[in-house]
């Protein structure tokens, strides 16, 4: 098995975020701008990234003016995205709350993510590898097999979505 490295001191992209109703947005577009993934890659973190801001802005009170540290690597190997945050705004779901719907997603689309608590700070996290497995042959050439099939598959079995304007099936 490969090992991947991300040197965590070094982010290629480390912005502090108002969390307000436009913070999921503004954390999109920030995003989409590091590096140059390939679409499907790049759907997928900004997918992601909104999850995480939504999330802790839905747990804020607009009056707290809370804000979050959103920090993105996009090293050869990996992406990987962070947002930190105070504990309140990124505490785990209980059974049944509407924040289960990012949690699947996550899932769904990142290859690993969890949430690191500390005493002042909660760190939620996702990584999404760049490289296909070996053995992982089954897909069209210009595709990422595992992410991309899977964006398209949850999204496809669960409304029948649309994926880049046009039906898509797996």
């Amino acid at each position: 098995m490969h090992k991947i490295l991300i040197d965590l001191e070094r982010p290629d992209l480390e912005v502090s975020l108002g969390l307000n109703p436009s913070a999921p947005r503004a954390a999109r577009h920030r995003v989409a701008l590091v590096d140059h993934p390939s679409p499907d890659l790049r759907d997928a973190v900004t997918l992601l990234t909104g999850e995480l801001v939504t999330r802790a802005a839905q747990q804020c009170q607009a009056s707290r003016g809370e804000t979050v540290q959103l920090r993105v690597w996009m090293p050869a190997d990996v992406v990987r995205v962070e947002l930190r945050a105070p504990p309140s705004l990124l505490s785990p779901v209980r059974e049944g709350d509407h924040q289960q719907y990012g949690e699947m997603l996550l899932d769904q689309v990142a290859d690993r993510w969890s949430i690191d608590n500390a005493q002042d700070v909660t760190c939620m996290w996702f990584e999404i590898n760049r490289h296909e497995a070996r053995g992982e042959a089954d897909h069209e050439p210009h595709e990422r097999p595992g992410v991309t099939r899977r964006v398209r598959s949850s999204l496809t079995r669960k409304s029948g979505a649309t994926v880049g304007g046009r039906a898509r099936t797996v």
